[in-house]
């Protein structure tokens, strides 16, 4: 009795602790939310029996870990984290619980990771295994699956564009714009936050393949669903949409039409205001700009009279803000408070 009552005091301080480490990291406080969830599994690791509740706790454990390490940038650890998760998930399936959601989730972070690490067999095989576990809890009618099989298909995506299956890639993409759509009709609009960024890393993966009217068609489709989710969102979701139009300045550049690539830098500036990254965007834009021919640009629908007013109404802007050396500054600083 006594050894069971120690047991359930364990437990709960553990579940305590991994609760306040999930918190902490959906506030984006990855470092706090990390040292949390080791001292949960620091407890869970003086539990002296395996059983089906500690392992739940210790899979939910690692899955955190292995989130809060990829975040912070140590890949190595988190896929030790992940990798273990996923080890926990197939012995508690094995013990006949039902836990293939906690494993496809599992297999989704793992495939995260891999494509993060430029290990594209590994989070190859990690998506396949998570994209099965899925077909099988839709097969059993589970809740929550749509939400698994965007980020699977959206992974895969990834996957496939970096081992140049195009056609494969495309069509993961389509399947998680549709899922999006319908979580967003759901009222779970988020997921299109989400999916703008799978979008966005696609069209850039295609452009670096100088595929450029292909990374201009994903570039579009991330900017559609960040404007959709910063509409629904707001502020939080900012940063995405910032994004997806310094992209899209970058593609329309590339190809040579000069107004659309404009259109992209003050639609921007218009809802973002004076955003350090579009300003210095902005800038290098007008200084490509200024160097081509006066046919190129007119081939581009922008006039060298209208590169010359856009240039000076961006400067205009530039020391308002306090010039380029501010304006690098606050992007180092940003930059900085991403990392921790």
């Amino acid at each position: 009795m006594e050894d069971s009552r120690w047991l359930d005091a364990q437990l709960k301080a553990a579940n305590d602790l991994v609760n306040a480490g999930s918190q902490a990291l959906r506030q984006n406080q990855n470092a706090a939310g990390a040292a949390a969830l080791r001292e949960a599994d620091a407890i869970l690791d003086m539990a002296e029996e395996e059983s089906d509740d500690v392992l739940k706790l210790r899979a939910r454990v690692s899955n955190e870990l292995g989130v809060a390490h990829q975040r912070l940038n140590k890949l190595e650890e988190s896929l030790g984290y992940h990798g273990k998760a996923a080890e926990i998930c197939t012995q508690l399936i094995e013990r006949g619980e039902s836990f293939e959601a906690n494993s496809a989730a599992t297999h989704l972070n793992l495939s995260s990771i891999y494509i993060a690490m430029g290990k594209a067999p590994e989070a190859l095989e990690a998506g396949e295994k998570a994209l099965n576990l899925i077909d099988l809890l839709r097969d059993r009618d589970e809740p929550g699956v749509d939400a698994l099989e965007l980020g699977a298909n959206q992974n895969m995506a990834v996957i496939y564009a970096r081992e140049k299956r195009y056609e494969e890639s495309d069509a993961a993409m389509e399947r998680s714009v549709e899922l999006a759509q319908t979580l967003a009709e759901a009222g779970q609009p988020n997921f299109q936050a989400q999916l703008a960024q799978g979008c966005q890393q696609l069209s850039v993966i295609l452009f670096d393949e100088e595929r450029f009217e292909h990374a201009l068609r994903w570039g579009r489709n991330a900017e559609e669903l960040s404007e959709k989710a910063f509409e629904a969102l707001g502020q939080p979701v900012l940063p995405v949409y910032v994004i997806s139009q310094i992209n899209l300045i970058s593609y329309n550049e590339r190809l040579g039409r000069f107004a659309d690539a404009e259109d992209c830098l003050w639609k921007a500036l218009e809802v973002a205001g004076n955003d350090a990254q579009i300003l210095r965007r902005g800038y290098a834009f007008y200084e490509t700009c200024r160097k081509q021919a006066d046919a190129r640009l007119e081939e581009g629908n922008l006039p060298r009279e209208e590169v010359d007013e856009g240039f000076e109404e961006l400067n205009e802007r530039i020391e308002k803000v306090g010039g380029m050396e501010a304006i690098q500054r606050a992007i180092e600083q940003a930059q900085q408070r991403s990392r921790r």
